[in-house]
């Protein structure tokens, strides 16, 4: 049991690829159109015929399931009725591509069986791409090699270096081009490149840019339990190392065992374990019951996708709020400081929530997410953020507010030293501007006056009403 590598041959092996990035809220509306345009489904709760549309061919999703799992509140954002509604909008397609992914130790076949796009609040787009590997002739340390190399978008490390993916004869080096020049090349022009010196698409400086995360199920022979090993190493994507050897990344039994305890959700143990870390969330089952894999399969694709990907999406946002504020200059960009305040508002209002799920393994779920994805902490830290900037707010606007009644106290001195006065006689007939340069030294003073005092009265309110409608229109936007 306490052996770091076993024998253990996979009956099935199915993953999941989430791979975040950021679009523009201006071309949502462009967006939603090429996924039309290219046979991307709208998914929806109502529809049931996309139930078996997605998944591997014995394998469905219970519409109805998730329908009951999750509360009233959290069902309005995980599945809007319609794309112009706001919150996790998904959208799906059928691929049925067969691909061979060869690395240095292993060589692959497996088929991309479809992928999700979702379309999120605050420019958030996560794609999902499902995969399921074929034929049983591999190892489950072939299965995490697999997972361990498919992630890496972007092989900078050189122990990620060396995996190919090949198409119809056609080879590919990177899994970036793969998806970009074959699954989904049409969403290459609404992807932001938010940093410069990223080299792949969609790079989030505020995230782990170079790998995907992985939501995997695995059904494996029921001959023997599965060690607290195996279990370590499926939580760090422990494969194979550069000499094609079973990989693994710690060797303290008493370490593995308290990481296993943090990460290993123990329900169903010894018959299915889930692990839960930041790179993965697995399921491993040995259960010879065809039924209760169809149910376990249903579940982990179903309900706890979602759940992981609604913790998912916090994380990222939460990162996202405070990369900007690290990115603000207080004294030049009021208006950013207004529109992350309004973000951080949105968002703790109407998005986060402590509770999603009215059932004993959703709640103890979402608990593990908070804890694996440190949402809590991150949440902390944005809230002290909010404080801040109302700080910084406050000081702004009142330094502003300083300025703006020193001008209009100078206009009250002025005018309350000249009283009645400050007037020029040669306005009351019809103004001759050559009129200008016979001008006394006092009805200079009053014509600068009036005039600067007419000037600014005018520019306050012409600025006060943009503000007022900007505001507005990108209060719309945002909700």
């Amino acid at each position: 049991m306490n052996s770091p590598f076993q024998d253990i041959t996979p009956n099935r092996a199915i993953n999941m690829f989430l791979f975040p990035f950021s679009f523009n809220r201006k071309e949502k509306k462009d967006l939603v159109s090429a996924l039309y345009e290219h046979e991307f489904d709208f998914f929806s709760l109502e529809n049931t015929d996309l139930e078996k549309k997605f998944y591997s061919k014995d394998y469905f999703v219970s519409h109805a399931s998730l329908d009951q799992y999750f509360l009233p509140y959290i069902e309005c954002i995980l599945f809007p009725q319609s794309p112009k509604e706001t919150g996790l909008i998904r959208f799906s397609k059928k691929v049925n591509q067969e691909i061979t992914f060869e690395t240095k130790a292993s060589t692959i076949l497996s088929e991309v069986l479809s992928i999700d796009i979702f379309l999120c609040p605050f420019e958030i787009g996560v794609m999902t791409i499902r995969i399921e590997v074929k034929g049983n002739h591999y190892s489950y340390d072939d299965v995490i090699e697999f997972m361990n190399h498919f992630r890496v978008l972007e092989p900078k490390l050189a122990e990620e270096h060396g995996a190919t993916i090949t198409y119809k004869n056609k080879t590919y080096d990177k899994v970036q081009d793969y998806i970009f020049s074959n699954l989904t090349p049409f969403l290459k022009p609404y992807i932001e490149q938010e940093t410069q010196h990223s080299k792949h698409f969609g790079s989030l400086p505020y995230f782990i840019d170079e790998r995907m995360y992985v939501l995997s199920y695995v059904t494996v022979n029921n001959e023997q339990p599965i060690s607290s090993g195996t279990l370590f190493r499926t939580g760090q994507l422990n494969s194979y190392d550069t000499g094609g050897k079973p990989f693994i990344s710690a060797r303290n039994q008493e370490y593995i065992d308290e990481y296993n305890d943090q990460h290993v959700y123990k329900r169903w143990t010894p018959e299915t374990y889930y692990v839960v870390t930041d790179h993965v969330f697995s399921c491993i089952s040995h259960s010879a019951d065809e039924e209760t894999n169809q149910m376990l399969m249903n579940h982990l694709f179903g309900q706890h996708y979602y759940n992981l990907f609604l913790h998912f999406f916090y994380k990222i946002v939460l990162l996202k709020l405070s990369y900007q504020y690290s990115q603000l200059t207080f004294k030049k960009d009021q208006n950013a400081i207004e529109r992350l305040i309004r973000s951080i508002t949105l968002f703790s209002g109407k998005y986060l929530f402590l509770e999603i799920s009215s059932r004993t393994e959703g709640q103890e779920f979402s608990r593990l997410f908070k804890k694996t994805f440190h949402i809590d902490s991150l949440y902390q830290e944005v809230k002290e953020t909010l404080g801040t900037l109302y700080q910084n707010q406050e000081k702004i606007a009142g330094k502003r507010h300083n300025y703006l009644l020193l001008i209009l106290t100078i206009y009250t001195v002025l005018s309350g030293i000249y009283g009645m006065n400050l007037v020029i006689e040669s306005w009351n007939k019809n103004l001759s501007w050559s009129a200008i340069k016979d001008y006394s030294l006092f009805e200079y003073i009053a014509f600068i006056v009036a005039l600067s005092g007419i000037t600014i009265s005018i520019s306050l309110g012409i600025n006060a009403l943009y503000k007022l409608i900007k505001d507005r229109l990108q209060k719309e936007t945002e909700t």
